[in-house]
């Protein structure tokens, strides 16, 4: 079907000049006078509805084709701007993490993250660093934003960070606010909880929480999280307590391993 409206379109010009010649000639053999003259109008109409309907086919493959034109330039420019949105942001993050690194008292070593470890007895991240850049064992593992976790392995070339999202992990911390201590543990979802703080003890929604430096791990003063929702109505003499981790562990790239007992520069 397509194929022969096709046709119609390429032979449509030839096709109503022809029909017109011939219509015309026959009105003007005819005459008006003749018993055939009313015809003439109806004759002209018809003329006049074949050519537009031509015209109408013609007009549809026409903007058929600008719009598939249309389509297909839309698609390359969406995916360019896809392209410079990406760059854009990844020229952020990075000045972010340099500025981060700058500013830091710590000596820390960049890793890009591979993927996830395929092991199940933690949850972790696959580093693109090992041994050979002096990481090893249990070095705390931060980006810009806060706490990441810790090195639990380390090879020649690369290493597995067990992030705080881990049943495992447990990390001394303290209220920024009026220092109050405690344990931060997973939930078992996408948050953490504050674990030990008594009832007594004021912990308001939006509080930060921060590592206590009470760890041969993780240093001092680094960013946890934002407490969330605080519940007193438990069995025990503590308080239920969630925070909202201040690291998006579902878009991280790169973080920085800290090198403990050296300063920045050394």
């Amino acid at each position: 079907m397509i194929k022969l409206l096709n046709l119609i379109v390429e032979i449509r010009d030839a096709f109503v000049l022809f029909l017109c010649i011939l219509i015309s000639s026959i009105l003007i053999i005819t005459g008006e006078n003749t018993p055939i003259g009313p015809f003439r109008i109806i004759a002209l109409n018809s003329i006049g509805e074949i050519g537009g309907f031509f015209f109408d086919i013609g007009s549809y493959f026409r903007l058929r084709d600008q719009v598939s034109e249309l389509r297909a330039q839309n698609a390359d420019l969406s995916y360019e701007n896809m392209q410079m949105e990406d760059a854009l942001l990844e020229n952020v993050r990075l000045r972010k993490l340099l500025g981060f690194r700058e500013k830091s008292e710590f000596h820390l070593i960049p890793a890009e993250i591979l993927g996830q470890s395929p092991h199940t007895v933690y949850n972790g991240l696959i580093l693109n660093e090992g041994r050979s850049r002096e990481i090893e064992k249990e070095d705390a593992v931060l980006t810009a934003e806060g706490l990441v976790g810790k090195i639990v392995l380390a090879d020649q070339d690369q290493s597995i960070c067990e992030i705080l999202l881990d049943r495992n992990s447990r990390v001394s911390a303290k209220i920024q606010r009026n220092r109050e201590q405690g344990i931060v543990a997973w939930d078992g979802g996408a948050q953490l909880k504050l674990l030990y703080v008594a009832k007594t003890i004021e912990v308001l929604v939006g509080d930060v929480v921060i590592t206590s430096g009470y760890s041969q791990i993780f240093p001092e003063n680094i960013k946890i999280g934002v407490v969330v929702s605080v519940s007193k109505e438990t069995a025990d003499m503590f308080q239920e307590i969630s925070i909202q981790p201040s690291v998006n562990f579902h878009r991280l790239e790169e973080v920085q391993v800290v090198k403990k007992g050296n300063s920045h520069g050394h």
